[in-house]
């Protein structure tokens, strides 16, 4: 219930005007309470919160007048104001009832103001009005003695605001008008808060602050001052308009204030559309301002998108003079991220050695900021000429170790396994699907193609041509290892049979785009499989000009050496083959007998020796085989019957820990001599030929190996069969120099 007695004022004071003495130097609370002898109900008198402004920190800037001002509203008795969630339901027994209620929410763009607010203002109808001051007459509106009855500014809202609530947002002219204090108050500066208390039943505030401290039993509700930090007094003029308008007009210069205010008042529609300006307000000029604001306020979404931003653009922020100013660990964490784009690794350099060189302090930091740039990925002529020539890289014993690291991870490409580190990784998290090669497959044209394409991401629609190999080549089988794509063997050709089967070997580096070509393999071999297992790559059957083939090879990529390994219990081409579990599994292909189409060989590399596993349900040739997520799926092929051939369809996959295979979801196309890959856990399968139509196809399947669901069909840009494909992590967009 209201208090009676003191509080309010001097008897009849409006709002007073003067200089007055020096205002306190904190910012405080200050509650009044109703005067005794009121004619209205005690039920129907609600609290006012007011705020005392300091100087300093509290000061208001120049056109505001001397103070926010004040609304007293002990014996005005104005009702309760109430902004709440959108669709949420309060309930104050005894006099409100259950009334839904709306949020309050605007659409900011830098420099305009666009007003799209839905405000709730609910109030109880007061039983009777206040009586006039000694002196003055009555009139209708505020209480007399307390402010002019201005026109109403309009407040866009959801439902209209009856009676006693329209005088409540006649209040705001006052403020802006910059009417000061009680003249006793004058020169402390008084301010209102963002809600107003109703002293019995619930009390609804428009700030959650306010509501947690005044309704949540803490001691500030029964305290006559309450102390609050760090809100200026510019911010908390915005709440206060947003308050009574639901509209806040923001910019750069203010934004800080309004935001700091929010945060403190749990203001939580205003931090919503700080955060929507900022975003929009973001620029090369001031992301790293605006991420100072986002982590200060702990606003992650805000600061998602700063961290978004600054990816994008790095180079160009690096140049700003804030940079230099960056945090040590927001440098790091921007310097040891993969999300960076169009960044080549010597632009990146410069820009580390410029924040270190701005503050003589930070150079015994030098190798916790240089570890994280990818010194190996450099071309040769950036490290000797622009790298090794300065001081830093001289002094610093770790940033030396780099520079040497660097300059052996280039000197020895064929070691280049063995040197692995976060620093010889390309900047991508993305893996992007890679085809090589492949032939239009007609008698009347032989070529083959020496066309790399890519498709960029998991969700890309469409190829895009990457590079070219040096030789044309088509059949061509290709592994990875260590994000290098090793291509061997296939024709330079096109050959019905094995004729032109070859031997040579290259290796395709994503980060330099170049290719070195390898010790070539010990026989020339077509329509094999290519694997790696144990950090060795195994070519496995395939024929050529003498036939079909069962031995085996294995690379050594430190020794740059072919070597024999076990061969196949028969000969074999024309299959498929995929590593798991440390093993490396052979299906189908032509052999000797028509068995042999259905059966799974799999290769101990420690025993060195191949034993047969349960076959599988369908015989197919010419089919591909992938693993993902302990199964190996083997998809598409032909299957041959006296003299025609018919596309497989059936798909099926094999658990090597239950020795068990198991049919899933079929193809919607027959694709034999096709591409295949695993991407983000959806194996692609890239043209090849197409038996029921008897002819190359350019189409690409799509199967979701977690919902058993073929998802769409995408188009290769050239209708080819024996092209080759794998996933790799190729560099962002402008990281090759």
């Amino acid at each position: 219930m209201a208090e009676s007695g003191g509080g309010g004022g001097a008897g009849g004071g409006g709002f007073g005007a003067g200089p007055g003495p020096e205002r306190p130097s904190r910012t405080h609370w200050t509650r009044f309470s109703s005067p005794g002898g009121c004619c209205v109900p005690p039920v129907c008198l609600p609290l006012c919160w007011v705020l005392r402004c300091g100087p300093g920190q509290m000061a208001l800037p120049a056109g505001l007048g001397r103070a926010v001002g004040v609304i007293e509203t002990a014996r005005s008795h104005f009702p309760t104001l109430a902004v709440r969630d959108l669709e949420s339901k309060v309930e104050v027994p005894g006099l409100l009832g259950k009334v839904p209620t709306a949020s309050s929410r605007m659409s900011l763009q830098p420099g305009r103001q666009e007003r799209s607010p839905q405000v709730h203002l609910l109030s109880p109808q007061p039983q009777h009005q206040p009586p006039a001051g000694p002196g003055r007459s009555p009139r209708p509106g505020p209480a007399p003695g307390r402010c002019a009855h201005h026109k109403q500014r309009d407040l866009p809202r959801t439902q209209g605001c009856p009676g006693r609530l329209q005088r409540l947002l006649q209040l705001r002219p006052r403020l802006e008008s910059g009417a000061a204090c009680p003249d006793e108050r004058a020169a402390e500066g008084w301010a209102l808060c963002t809600g107003v208390l109703v002293p019995s039943g619930p009390r609804l505030v428009a700030s959650a602050f306010c509501r947690a401290m005044f309704t949540g039993g803490m001691r500030e509700a029964s305290q006559d001052i309450i102390e609050l930090k760090g809100v200026s007094a510019r911010g908390l003029r915005h709440i206060i308009d947003f308050a009574y308008s639901a509209e806040v007009t923001l910019d750069l210069d203010c934004v800080q204030d309004v935001l700091g205010a929010a945060v403190f008042l749990q203001m939580l529609p205003v931090v919503e559309l700080c955060e929507e300006f900022l975003k929009a307000a973001m620029s090369v000029e001031t992301c790293l301002n605006i991420g100072h604001m986002a982590t200060t306020f702990s606003l992650a979404s805000l600061k998602e998108s700063v961290d978004a931003f600054t990816f994008r653009h790095f180079l160009q922020i690096a140049e700003e003079e804030d940079f230099l100013h960056l945090p040590l660990e927001r440098l790091v964490f921007f310097l040891q991220s993969n999300r960076l784009q169009s960044c080549a690794e010597i632009d990146l350099f410069r820009a580390a050695v410029r924040w270190l060189q701005h503050d003589p302090a930070r150079r015994p930091r030098a190798s916790h900021v240089l570890c994280h740039i990818r010194f190996p990925l450099m071309r040769s002529s950036d490290l000797v000429d622009s790298v090794q020539t300065l001081d830093i890289m001289v002094e610093d014993v770790l940033c030396r170790q780099y520079l040497l690291e660097a300059f052996n991870y280039q000197v020895l490409p064929f070691r280049q396994h063995e040197m692995q580190s976060p620093r010889t990784v390309v900047r991508s998290d993305v893996p992007s699907l890679v085809a090589f090669g492949g032939t239009p497959y007609t008698d009347s044209d032989r070529s083959v193609s020496s066309k790399v394409y890519q498709l960029p991401e998991p969700g890309a629609r469409h190829f895009r041509e990457l590079t070219e190999m040096e030789v044309g080549c088509s059949h061509t089988c290709v592994a990875v290892l260590d994000n290098f794509v090793y291509v061997a063997g296939g024709q330079h050709l096109q050959y019905r049979s094995g004729e032109g089967a070859v031997d040579a070997c290259y290796r395709y580096d994503p980060h330099l785009n170049r290719w070195l070509r390898l010790q070539a393999m010990q026989e020339s071999r077509i329509q094999f499989q290519l694997n790696v297992l144990c950090g060795m790559v195994y070519a496995t059957g395939g024929r050529n000009r003498a036939g079909s083939l069962a031995s085996v090879e294995r690379y050594c990529p430190r020794r740059n050496e072919w070597g024999y390994a076990c061969s196949l219990k028969r000969r074999t081409w024309g299959h498929a083959g995929a590593a798991a579990g440390g093993r490396l599994y052979i299906s189908g292909g032509y052999g000797i007998s028509v068995e042999d189409k259905k059966a799974l060989h799999c290769y101990d590399p420690v025993a060195d020796q191949w034993e047969f596993k349960a076959p599988m349900s369908e015989p197919r040739v010419l089919h591909a085989m992938v693993g993902a997520a302990g199964r190996i799926y083997a998809l598409g092929g032909r299957m041959d019957h006296v003299d025609r051939c018919f596309d497989v369809l059936a798909v099926e996959y094999y658990m090597p820990e239950t020795d068990q295979w198991t049919s899933v979801s079929p193809m919607r196309a027959g694709q034999s001599e096709a591409g295949c890959c695993l991407l983000d856990r959806k194996i692609y399968i890239v043209g090849g030929y197409n038996w029921r139509l008897n002819n190359v196809t350019g189409i690409v399947q799509v199967y979701n190996t977690e919902t058993d669901e073929w998802e769409r069909d995408l188009h290769f840009p050239e209708s080819f069969a024996g092209i080759a494909c794998a996933p790799v992590l190729l560099p962002r967009a402008g990281t090759r120099r």
